[in-house]
């Protein structure tokens, strides 16, 4: 088959919709730590935890029991999420931020790179918290401006074989991971230049381009996608 397009957290949010609206076009691996209660056709799932090397391990082994031996790209969505003032944040809590958040992408595209073919596409995602930061929101914010400067970085590393590594940027969407700041939506509304709430659709269309042969000579950059709330 058609070397695949690899999706972390593929299972819901954002991840989810990526799938179901990319399916058609391309081939689908999701890794996530789960199956999603209705898959989407066509997507193959594997189960795996990307904080673990174990994990990584067993990841890679279910790629090649799949007869996968080449890759033509990565979208890594998996993350997790805390909101608590830094002083009152557990040392356990803000530690398992980053080894998911942060360590478990670097694991990931590591093991991924002997996979991606020439002229690949990696594509990550942060967090606008990065350049708003927010009070209760330190960590989670540290552990997404890592994956900016790893993918600047990654980005030299990979341009003799014309891999693209970009990230997306998102602002404030209810999906799972941030249900517990939910009530926080109509403040962020009221910061958008485009005053409406934001959907995991509107990733699509941004993701779909940085993945596509027009993207070839953009690398090394970050896209926030948030209606406007930070401009510049």
């Amino acid at each position: 088959m058609n070397p695949p397009i690899v999706i972390t957290g593929g299972a819901s949010g954002i991840g989810s919709t990526l799938c179901d609206a990319f399916a058609g076009t391309h081939p689908i691996v999701v890794i996530d730590r789960q199956t999603p209660s209705r898959p989407t056709p066509g997507v193959t799932y594997l189960l795996g935890d990307l904080a673990t090397v174990d994990g990584i391990d067993a990841i890679t082994e279910q790629l090649r029991g799949q007869g996968i031996t080449r890759i033509r790209g990565l979208v890594h969505c998996a993350a997790v999420a805390h909101f608590e003032p830094f002083a009152q944040t557990p040392r356990a809590s803000w530690e398992h931020l980053l080894q998911v958040n942060l360590h478990g992408t670097l694991a990931v595209t590591q093991a991924l790179l002997p996979l991606l073919m020439d002229s690949g596409r990696i594509v990550l995602f942060s967090s606008g918290t990065v350049f708003k930061g927010p009070g209760a929101a330190a960590v989670y914010a540290a552990s997404k401006a890592g994956v900016i400067g790893f993918a600047r970085c990654l980005a030299e590393e990979l341009g003799e074989r014309e891999i693209t590594v970009n990230v997306i940027a998102p602002g404030l969407v209810i999906t799972p991971l941030v249900t517990s700041i939910a009530q926080t939506e109509e403040s962020n509304i009221s910061t958008r230049a485009i005053k409406r709430a934001s959907s995991t659709s509107d990733f699509v269309e941004p993701v779909r381009f940085l993945l596509s042969d027009g993207a070839s000579f953009v690398t090394g950059q970050t896209l926030v996608v948030d209606g406007g709330s930070i401009r510049g």
